[in-house]
Formats: structure tokens, C-alpha cells, sequence
């Protein structure tokens, strides 16, 4: 046995995936803490001010996922063909990208009364301020991408942990040791990821066994065409992640988002949980993508029984002991949530089956997939403006929308699964 698991960690894929993992969780955590430190120092509705802030941004940094996603990949087959270009890319889209990040923040800034406006944030500033992160997150996303492409996992987890752990001390330093209130929230949300762009920066340093040559150029534009596709899933998995939250802080009262904030708080325990199963199965089902074989099903299955294990007794948990759960997580002061929270754990173990089957068609580059998502985010809109009296009216959308897109994901599966089963048997034949 101690053999078989020197020979397993040996193994750099299933090392990087192990530290990875690892990484996540713990920073999964440390992400958690902040909420019930913000659940006990911030009023209800500043909270929901909070929450409205942090999906925004969350839904402006769409562009990041993108550059990683794709500028990794192709990060990854430099490094093996002409390893001499892997820093010339990487400055180039460092800059690059710093231009666009500071273009981006004037942007911003020109419409920031509008915004306030229709996300009803009672300190006009404070949008602002939480937006400064738009000026070194694009950069610090082509340091991680190159990291990642050259496979250095240990310095790529130093990298991600560093962001929630200087978001956790952000927090402590200016909501609780200096009582700022939202404001000390807000500038945690703007400088959250500063040490983790410090940190990548020596680890991103790449040296070539061979001189670069100054006739070597590299070109972005060739990193277009997938990263449409990438931008595509990530606008929809940011979409099905966050537009409830704005939604609610758009149509109900600031109490009430503030409410509807925290009970996201605790649902996402599930989500984070089970969200360190694509982290693995992606990079598997990607090399498996002109395999003809049976083997990515099994892959994704493997991949479905090991949410199941993961997430199935967190969401039985929250579902029997909500008051336990409540008073844990965020505060007594949001025991009124209890009666919602069983039925919106099932939403939440919903969306997160939808996300690992959506990471499926999207490391295969299957559009198909990606066409029913596009269906279900048009479907929660127009349910979620027909349907929005309560808590109960929203979550029961959510609960149907969520439950259909899944089942059209599964026989969409089932459909390929069949026809690859029959090319296979006419090959045999």
C-alpha cells in the first residue's frame, strides 16, 4: 500500500491534482469565515449590499476565467514545442491586459451612478472602491495561466490560496479591528487579490534553455477562437452562479436581499464542496477528447459518484438541522431562513450537478450542451420575472429551472453515450 501511494504522488498529474484539490478546499474555508464575521458586524441590509457588490464583480471578472482557461492551454503546448516563447507571450499579455484592466475601471467609473442605482447600494462609493480590483486582476490572470500551463501546481495553489487568505485578513483588519462597515468590506473586495499577484509574480518567472530570439513573435489573436467558446460557458456558469442574488437586490427590499444574501451564504457550502470534482475530472475528460472510446463516460460518471459522496451528506445536513446550520454559519439574527433552507439546499445540489455536467461538454468542446444552458438562463429570466412575490415563488423557479436544464443535460448524455456505443459496434463488426 505505501508503495502504490509513493507511485501515485510520484505521478505529477495526480500530485498537481491532489495539492490542487487541497488548496481549494482549504480556501473554500477561509472564504467561508468571512461571511459569518460579515453576518455579525454588518446590518442586514448592509450585508445585502455586500452580497450585490461581490456578484457584480464576480460577473465583470468573466474575462478572467477566459484568459486562463485559454491562455493556458495554449501556455501548455509552447512549453513542449518552442519553450522560448512561453515568456514572450506572457509579458505580452501581461501588459496587455494591465491596459485593459485600467480601460475597464474608467469605464466603470463613468457609469457609476447608474450602477448604484440599479443595484441600490445605499453608500455610493463603496462600488467604486470594490472595483479597484479591475486594475491587476487581468494581469495576475496571465501570471496564474502560465503557471498553470507549465504545470508548476504547488507555486499555481500557492497563488489561488493567497487571494482568500488576504481577503480573510482584509476583512478582520477593517471591518472588525477598524470598524469601517461596508466600506471596510468593500476595500477587502478591491484589494483581495493584490498578495496573490505579488506571489505569482516570482513564480511566474520562466528561463528558456535556449536565447530568445528578438525575430520571436507571438500572437493573441490565435487565442480567439476557443476563447469564444470558453466565454460563452463562463458568461452562463457566472449567470446561473449570481443573477438570483441581483435579481432579488433589484425587486425586494434591502432586509430582504440582505436575507436572501445570507441564505446563499449557507447553500453555497454545497456548491464549494462539490466543486473540487470538475476541478479534477476537466483536465482528464481534455485529453481524452479525440479518444473514441467509452472511457470519458466513464470518466464522468466517475466523476457524478464522487459529488454524490461529497455533497449528498452536506445537503442532508443543512436540510435537518437548519437552525444548527444557520446559527453556525451566519448569525441568530437569520433563524427566519430556517423554513427555506431544505428546499434550497435541493436548488443548490442542482445547480452544482448542472455545473459538473456542463464542464463535461465544455472540455470536449461540445456546443450542444452549451446551446441548453443558453435555453435555461433565458428561462430563468422570464421565470424569475413572472414569479417573484416571495422567497418561496423565487426558490421554486430556481428549483424547476435548475431540475429541467439538468435532466436535458442527462439525455442529451445518454443520447451521445448511445450513438458512440453504436459507431463503436459497427467498427467491430
Amino acid at each position: 500500500m505505501k508503495l502504490n501511494l509513493r507511485q501515485l504522488l510520484a505521478d505529477k498529474f495526480v500530485f498537481g491534482t491532489f495539492i490542487l484539490t487541497l488548496a481549494n478546499l482549504l480556501g473554500s474555508v477561509l472564504n467561508y469565515l468571512v461571511h459569518p464575521i460579515l453576518t455579525r458586524h454588518l446590518s442586514v441590509a448592509a450585508y445585502g449590499d455586500f452580497q450585490a457588490l461581490q456578484s457584480f464583480l464576480t460577473i465583470l471578472s468573466i474575462i478572467t476565467a477566459v484568459i486562463i482557461t485559454t491562455m493556458t492551454r495554449e501556455v501548455s503546448v509552447l512549453s513542449a514545442r518552442q519553450p522560448a516563447a512561453v515568456p514572450v507571450l506572457r509579458r505580452r499579455a501581461f501588459w496587455c491586459l494591465a491596459i485593459f484592466g485600467l480601460t475597464a475601471f474608467v469605464f466603470l467609473s463613468a457609469f457609476l451612478s447608474p450602477l448604484n442605482r440599479l443595484l441600490k447600494i445605499g453608500e455610493p462609493s463603496v462600488l467604486l472602491i470594490a472595483s479597484l480590483f479591475l486594475l491587476y486582476i487581468f494581469p495576475l490572470a496571465a501570471n496564474r495561466a502560465t503557471i498553470n500551463g507549465l504545470q508548476r501546481f504547488p507555486a499555481l495553489a500557492m497563488v489561488n490560496l493567497s487571494e482568500p487568505v488576504c481577503r480573510l485578513l482584509l476583512v478582520v483588519a477593517l471591518v472588525v479591528l477598524w470598524p469601517l462597515g461596508l466600506y471596510g468590506a468593500a476595500w477587502a473586495l478591491g484589494l483581495t487579490s493584490v498578495l496573490a499577484l505579488l506571489v505569482s509574480l516570482p513564480l511566474v518567472k520562466v528561463k528558456a534553455d535556449q536565447p530568445v530570439s528578438p525575430d520571436l513573435k507571438v500572437s493573441l489573436r490565435a487565442l480567439w477562437p476557443y476563447a469564444a467558446l470558453v466565454l460563452w460557458f463562463t458568461a452562463l456558469y457566472q449567470f446561473f452562479y449570481n443573477f438570483d442574488m441581483l435579481f432579488v437586490k433589484s425587486f425586494f427590499s434591502p432586509e430582504e436581499a440582505g436575507l436572501y444574501g445570507a441564505m446563499l451564504t449557507i447553500g453555497r457550502i454545497i456548491y464549494f464542496i462539490g466543486g473540487t470534482v470538475p476541478l479534477v475530472m476537466f483536465p482528464v475528460l481534455a485529453g481524452l477528447a479525440e479518444d473514441r472510446s467509452l472511457r470519458k463516460y466513464g470518466v464522468l460518471l466517475k466523476s457524478l459518484g464522487l459529488m454524490s459522496l461529497v455533497i449528498l451528506p452536506a445537503t442532508l445536513f443543512i436540510s435537518l438541522f437548519p437552525h444548527l446550520t444557520i446559527n453556525f454559519v451566519v448569525g441568530a439574527k437569520y433563524l427566519i431562513l430556517a423554513p427555506y433552507l431544505p428546499l434550497f439546499s435541493i436548488v443548490i445540489l442542482l445547480l452544482t450537478l448542472m455545473t459538473v455536467l456542463s464542464q463535461y461538454f465544455l472540455a470536449l468542446s461540445r456546443r450542444g450542451g452549451l446551446l441548453l444552458l443558453s435555453l435555461g438562463a433565458g428561462l430563468e429570466i422570464v421565470m424569475l420575472g413572472l414569479f417573484h412575490t416571495s422567497f418561496w415563488s423565487v426558490i421554486y423557479s430556481l428549483l424547476w429551472i435548475f431540475a429541467a436544464i439538468d435532466l436535458a443535460l442527462l439525455l442529451l448524455l445518454l443520447f451521445e453515450y448511445r450513438s458512440a456505443k453504436r459507431k463503436i459496434y459497427a467498427e467491430q463488426i
